[in-house]
């Protein structure tokens, strides 16, 4: 048997004056140990370059002398590794630079205009692909997954709870403090109790809980998806074959159809709360007179229109969260950009649905 060959020494370098001494084995399992430093010549470069010790060359180590050469062969380089050289750098020289697309002012308003568009289309995809899964669960309910729609329902209605009471609370007594002081001077007081009672049930009532939610719970799901995508998760479920829209999608989306409702009729209450403590002290009118005056001359449909409207707000709401989200690249700087778009989707959206739901009651009679 014949004696193994020595194995060869890892690439070396060393610089003497204006001259680069190449040594050992230029391969892309060695080049390691000086690849940082040749690099950190590059920019000096041309360099005069010297390859008698040079024992092992393959691609990448052609590569990185072409970048320290003047495209010419090292002094003392072996024979056999003078084609390999030339064949590289002939490679690199006849490879096309792309050009970067001047983007000219029609090009960026064009961006713009479609932009919106395209999130749009992400959002009426997304809307299709949550009504063909609820079509599903509708054949069969065992599909659906219990354990991640009760923590959305914790996560976006329990925790939100203290928040939306507060606000709620105080914007009932801002109500109550501003129409009472002008019923005030016409002697108007009793009409406090319809004032109040119909702005929260049929507008605030529902628009400030969409609001706060959207802040919460919109900006949450964006960020969730998001940081899943990046991490490729998302990825790997659609590998196995399960469907991230059954999955993770529908429990949020019908997680926060259940707590809107909920919670928009917590904010009618404490905002009537807030209204009878400021009514009381300002005007006179306590808590016996709304108790009795309440169900006289407000109808139970201005209460239930209010909850109608917050259960499209949250279908919508954590139908954006879920777009942006699964649109995001999962990069820190898209992870921020998708969750603010989300908020900013969400509010745009329920205000403009809330425009147009008080014209169709308007003309409907409700």
């Amino acid at each position: 048997m014949s004696a193994p060959l020595p194995p060869s020494p890892a690439a070396a370098l060393r610089v003497v004056g204006q001259s680069l001494y190449l040594e050992g084995d230029w391969t892309t399992l060695r080049l390691s140990a000086v690849a940082d430093e040749a690099l950190a010549l590059v920019p000096r470069a041309p360099w005069r370059l010297v390859a008698h010790d040079l024992t092992r060359l393959d691609s990448n180590g052609a590569r990185l002398i072409g970048l320290l050469g003047d495209g010419g062969p090292p002094e003392g380089l072996d024979s056999r590794w003078q084609p390999l050289l030339t064949l590289v750098q002939e490679a690199v020289a006849e490879a096309p630079t792309p050009a970067l697309p001047r983007q000219g002012l029609l090009h960026r308003i064009g961006e713009r205009v479609l932009a919106p568009l395209a999130s749009l289309r992400s959002l009426l995809t997304i809307l299709g692909q949550l009504l063909l899964a609820l079509l599903v669960l509708l054949r069969d309910p065992r599909r659906l997954r219990w354990r991640e729609t009760l923590n959305v329902l914790t996560a976006s209605g329990a925790m939100a709870v203290p928040i939306i009471a507060l606000l709620a609370f105080l914007l009932g007594g801002v109500l109550a403090y501003q129409g009472g002081i002008q019923l005030r001077l016409f002697g108007a007081n009793i009409f406090i109790v319809e004032l109040v009672t119909l702005t929260l049930f049929r507008e605030f009532g529902p628009l400030i809980t969409a609001i706060i939610v959207a802040g919460r719970s919109g900006a949450a799901f964006t960020a969730e998806l998001a940081t899943m995508r990046g991490n490729r998760e998302i990825d790997a479920l659609m590998t196995l074959g399960l469907s991230p829209v059954e999955r993770l999608l529908l429990p949020k989306w019908l997680g926060l159809v259940i707590a809107m409702p909920l919670l928009t009729a917590l904010a009618n209450a404490a905002g009537l709360v807030g209204a009878i403590l400021v009514a009381d002290g300002l005007l006179g009118v306590g808590f016996e007179t709304f108790y009795r005056r309440v169900p006289e001359v407000v109808a139970a449909q201005h209460f239930w229109v209010g909850i109608g409207k917050s259960v499209v707000f949250g279908m919508v709401i954590a139908l954006v969260g879920c777009s942006e989200g699964m649109r995001a690249r999962g990069d820190a700087e898209s992870i921020g950009r998708n969750t603010t778009a989300s908020v900013v989707q969400s509010i745009f959206w329920v205000i403009v649905l809330d425009a147009l739901f008080s014209i169709l009651f308007n003309e409907l009679g409700w």
